[in-house]
């Protein structure tokens, strides 16, 4: 058996590890992880996956995945819309917990807009999963994104920043990804340096190499075509949308 062949694979799995490793250290402090607190506390998640913040002119907003709320909500609530039921919702990075973003106001909430799995499958090519917040008080070192507005390019690599249920601890990880193309509110990505179980990534911002964003991790799905998992996050085309309501134009 030739042994060459393996060899190389090793080597280029190293060498893809280590550029992961070296992004990791060169991206400044992006992602944030959500602990949110309901009045009743058996509804409490200290790990509602991932979260970030958002820089708009001279503004800036915490901002997070919609369908974490299909996890993260009471019983009672059977829409994008919190009541009484929210005690607090805060942000911070997993490795540094003490540096804590506390959520002001959900600025997109929608008593129409349900809360249900199967709501979600119905409208999945053009769901806005979006959620925009306010801010109280922002005690972290967090640096704030900006909005690309420019259409990204078949082949351009692609980062999400943020942790998996899987990574327990230490820093944010940066992974890689391959633009495909967009359909709906969605646009796909070929995963290049990335694990094929992202549970807990939902939320996460998708950067382009200039580190502006581009999108947020919304979905995936298995092509059994290709063989291929796929990463579908939601575009910054319902992002917008959510802005201009409130006079932040394109």
């Amino acid at each position: 058996m030739n042994k060459l062949p393996i060899l190389l694979v090793l080597i280029i799995s190293l060498l893809r590890y280590e550029s992961v490793l070296a992004q990791k250290q060169n991206w400044p402090l992006i992602s944030l992880i959500n602990k949110v607190e309901y009045v009743n506390s058996s509804f409490n998640n200290d790990n509602a996956a991932c979260g970030f913040l958002l820089k708009v002119n001279n503004d800036t907003f915490a901002v997070t995945a919609k369908h974490i709320l299909l996890v993260a909500k009471t019983d009672s609530m059977n829409s994008v819309y919190f009541g009484n039921n929210l005690k607090s919702w805060m942000m911070s990075p997993k490795d540094k917990p003490h540096e804590i973003v506390l959520i002001d106001k959900l600025i997109n909430e929608d008593k129409t807009d349900s809360l249900t799995w199967t709501y979600l499958a119905t409208k999945r090519f053009n769901y806005n999963d979006w959620l925009v917040f306010s801010i109280k008080a922002n005690r972290s070192k967090v640096i704030p994104l900006e909005l690309r507005r420019t259409s990204i390019k078949y082949g351009e690599p692609l980062y999400v920043i943020g942790w998996t249920y899987a990574d327990k601890e230490g820093m944010q990880r940066v992974y890689e990804y391959s633009y495909l193309g967009s359909y709906g509110t969605h646009f796909n990505m070929k995963l290049v340096n990335a694990p094929i179980e992202g549970k807990g990534l939902s939320g996460s911002p998708v950067i382009d190499s200039d580190g502006l964003l581009v999108g947020i991790i919304s979905d995936g799905y298995f092509d059994s075509e290709t063989r291929m998992k796929i990463s579908s996050p939601c575009s910054t085309i319902c992002l917008f949308d959510i802005l201009a309501k409130m006079k932040y134009k394109k």
